[in-house]
């Protein structure tokens, strides 16, 4: 007899010996869609503090504990590996007790069936929200992407105490953010995901030099893999779609495209980065914060992150670069370039009349979720902190709105 059949014997079988009438047990959904705040406390050594802020991405040990009312759960000293994130916080101070770096938290899965924490969780980001002080932006974003069918995070929130040997330190509000890991591909693709690639630093494209080359860290690498070295240990599939990027002529381009993307799936992505003035993106001014995942037969999708500056600086819908200042006081240059697929795609006719449509059907769909009352509605439940600032992420909408339709009047959408 199989494994899985004599396991699902002994399941049954147990249920039948206790009697206990079967409960719904508490759930990553019912987590996500909680309307109460969720409280976290990590604990952990000095001595892995210390760890950490000589190398802040290296993973320690420690104890884990979560309650959520809404979700009805409460979990105690569960056992987790955690690392910061973060690129300029962790450069000011990787101090986890003096600073409030972002966090990723991954859980120990034991027994046969490697049941993940609520049953689908492998692991979990807590973002700091530094750069956000509405504490709404990356949540209102990823509602935006899903509802555009462009797969992104699910997104909650929690109160974090961190514990050092004993020593306890109030962290304040984080958002919890669901990683691009194997349970979020699992559950979000019907095919199998053969590789998840993200840029190691800003300004990284597809077009950069030496982009399908080296190994699984960014060490030695222009992309790191997230997922899939283990199966796969190479960037077969990355290299065909560098190689895409190197052919001159544009139709033959985006014929190229249409094997080795889910095309529209990249420009629905672009639309809403667009709409939500994402510049720390790939169509944005940075080229950042976007993960490449692809699936057996080497097609790939886009995807997001670090939408915490969404909803906020401006530039022009339709331009394929941007002119100087744009956001930092020490950008040096007059023009910054955008995602080269990207611009390249809003100068070819097909590519950017799509483009367009998608545009519109991102308007239209902020409205058909009701995302400025959403936004009202998350800023509530997490008590944000600064009024003007979800207000400002509200009334965006409308402005932006506005804009997608003088564009689609100019080029006659």
């Amino acid at each position: 007899m199989k494994l899985k059949g004599v396991l699902l014997i002994a399941l049954l079988l147990l249920v039948g010996l206790t009697g206990i009438p079967a409960q719904a047990k508490p759930n990553a959904q019912d987590f996500y869609s909680s309307n109460t705040v969720s409280k976290i406390t990590i604990s952990v050594s000095q001595k892995n503090v210390a760890k950490l802020a000589i190398k802040p991405k290296v993973a320690v040990w420690a104890k884990f504990s979560i309650e959520n009312a809404g979700a009805g759960f409460k979990f105690s000293n569960l056992p987790v590996r955690f690392n910061l994130k973060g690129t300029s916080t962790l450069r000011q101070n990787p101090s986890l007790i003096n600073n409030r770096p972002s966090m990723r938290v991954k859980f120990k899965r034991t027994g046969p069936l490697n049941i993940g924490f609520l049953g689908t969780l492998s692991s979990l980001t807590l973002n700091s929200m530094t750069q956000d002080p509405s504490k709404i932006h990356e949540y209102s974003s990823y509602q935006l992407f899903n509802a555009m069918n462009v797969p992104a995070p699910r997104v909650t929130y929690a109160q974090v105490t961190l514990v050092v040997d004993g020593k306890r330190y109030q962290k304040g509000l984080f958002a919890i953010i669901e990683p691009y890991d194997d349970q979020f591909l699992k559950q979000r693709f019907s095919n199998r995901t053969k590789h998840v690639y993200e840029p190691c630093n800003h300004w990284t494209d597809l077009t950069r030099a030496g982009a399908a080359k080296g190994g699984e860290k960014c060490d030695t690498a222009v992309f790191e893999v997230k997922e899939g070295w283990k199966k796969t240990p190479n960037k077969d599939d990355l290299r065909l779609l560098v190689n895409v990027q190197k052919i001159a002529n544009n139709k033959k381009w985006w014929t190229a495209m249409d094997r080795y993307t889910d095309r529209d799936e990249f420009v629905r992505m672009w639309a809403v980065e667009n709409f939500t003035m994402a510049w720390d993106s790939y169509s944005g001014s940075i080229v950042n914060n976007y993960y490449l995942r692809s699936d057996q037969l080497g097609v790939f999708t886009m995807h997001p992150t670090g939408a915490d500056e969404s909803f906020s600086y401006n530039f022009k819908m339709d331009a394929p670069s941007i002119g100087y200042p744009l956001i930092y006081y020490d950008f040096q240059v007059q023009v910054k370039g955008r995602g080269s697929m990207f611009a390249r795609c809003l100068r070819y006719k097909p590519c950017f009349n799509q483009y367009l449509d998608e545009l519109k059907a991102t308007k239209e769909m902020a409205k058909k979720i009701d995302l400025a009352g959403q936004m009202g509605a998350i800023a509530a439940q997490i008590k944000a902190p600064s009024r003007w600032a979800v207000s400002a992420a509200q009334n965006w909408i409308g402005v932006k709105s506005s804009e997608v339709d003088a564009l689609l009047a100019k080029y006659g959408r």
